[in-house]
């Protein structure tokens, strides 16, 4: 098992992954013009992710970009989603044991304090009761665990720019700004780190930022 950190993502080629729905942006990540920023946002919570721990959950798994990375690192990994995608078990890599669950996070689905890392990428923004989310993921956290979750900027700018790449209607599934999502997660975790992009930009700025978090 490979575990060098920071962890560098290491995107499947195109046409491995199969989207796990109509929303999905998985086509996104291999575009020439925004790629690099779909990317990028990944790496950003990556870097935030301590050496150390044996059991990762990704709620939000999605197409299963950071399946091959993540599995890569940690010897024992769950993913979830509201839908499956196909294929997400032959995107493991051995020796990692591997399972993947539709789970809600707001359903207790699943063990609480049973996980050294949790990952969370653009998932909150969709979700309306973001402090049941933050309270969910507080609960599945291992004591001295760390959550990295990472959400984009939720405004009428930002729908604008998703229209431009082709993603209408994005203010249906951007519920939740970022400032909300922050300000719950305060309320049952203890910040840890933050990244953003751009640089340095203050959580109601930024494009997208990552955030990490303990108990």
């Amino acid at each position: 098992m490979n575990a060098t950190f920071p962890i560098r993502l290491a995107l499947p080629p195109r046409g491995v992954l199969t989207p796990n729905n109509a929303d999905d942006p998985l086509p996104y990540y291999y575009d020439p013009r925004v790629g690099w920023l779909y990317r990028h946002r990944l790496q950003m919570g990556l870097d935030l992710l301590p050496p150390g721990g044996k059991r990762i959950l990704e709620i939000g798994v999605g197409s299963g970009v950071l399946v091959p990375t993540l599995t890569a690192h940690y010897p024992s990994y769950v993913g979830t989603d509201l839908e499956l995608a196909s294929g997400l078990p032959a995107l493991v890599r051995p020796p990692c044991e591997a399972q993947f669950r539709t789970a809600d996070l707001l359903a207790d689905d699943l063990p609480a304090a049973s996980f050294d890392a949790i990952v969370c990428f653009s998932v909150l923004e969709h979700i309306a009761d973001v402090d049941g989310a933050a309270r969910g993921l507080a609960r599945l956290l291992a004591p001295g665990g760390t959550l990295v979750t990472g959400y984009p900027m939720v405004n009428p700018a930002m729908s604008r720019a998703f229209a431009l790449i082709g993603f209408s209607g994005i203010d249906n599934h951007h519920v939740s700004p970022p400032s909300r999502i922050h300000a719950a997660l305060a309320r049952h975790l203890r910040p840890r780190g933050r990244s953003a992009f751009p640089p340095f930009a203050p959580v109601p700025l930024a494009l997208y930022q990552c955030s990490a978090w303990t108990l």
